[in-house]
C-alpha cells in the first residue's frame, strides 16, 4: 500500500493549476493594474507559475489563502519575495510552514 506524508497529501489537495493559474492571473491583474500592467498574459502567467512552483514545492505553504497571498504578494505588491534571503531563511526553517508564512505576510502588509 502507498503511504504518503501528511504534507504530501495536503501539496495534492492544492486545486489543478491548469483551472487555477488562470484566474489568479485575472484576479491579479484587477487587484493590482498598476504593479503588473507591464506584463503581456504570458508574462504574467509565467510569474504566477514560478511563484506558485517555489511556494509550494520549495517552501512547502500547502494552505490555499495563504498560498494565494503569497502569489499575490511575491508578483505584485512585494515583488520578489520568494528572491528575499531573509524570507527564505524565516521560511525554511519554520516548523509551521502556513502559519510562518502568513505571519511574514502580515507583517510585510502592515509596513
Amino acid at each position: 500500500m502507498l503511504e504518503i506524508t501528511k504534507e504530501q497529501e495536503a501539496l495534492l489537495r492544492l486545486p489543478d493549476p491548469t483551472t487555477f493559474f488562470p484566474k489568479l492571473v485575472q484576479e491579479i491583474r484587477q487587484e493590482y493594474p498598476g504593479r503588473v500592467g507591464h506584463l503581456n498574459d504570458q508574462a504574467l502567467m509565467d510569474e504566477v507559475v514560478r511563484s506558485h512552483d517555489h511556494a509550494a514545492y520549495e517552501l512547502r505553504i500547502t494552505s490555499l489563502p495563504v498560498l494565494v497571498r503569497w502569489i499575490k504578494a511575491d508578483v505584485a505588491w512585494a515583488k520578489g519575495l520568494r528572491a528575499n534571503p531573509g524570507a527564505d531563511v524565516w521560511m525554511r526553517n519554520a516548523k509551521n510552514k502556513n502559519l510562518a508564512a502568513a505571519d511574514l505576510l502580515s507583517n510585510l502588509a502592515g509596513q
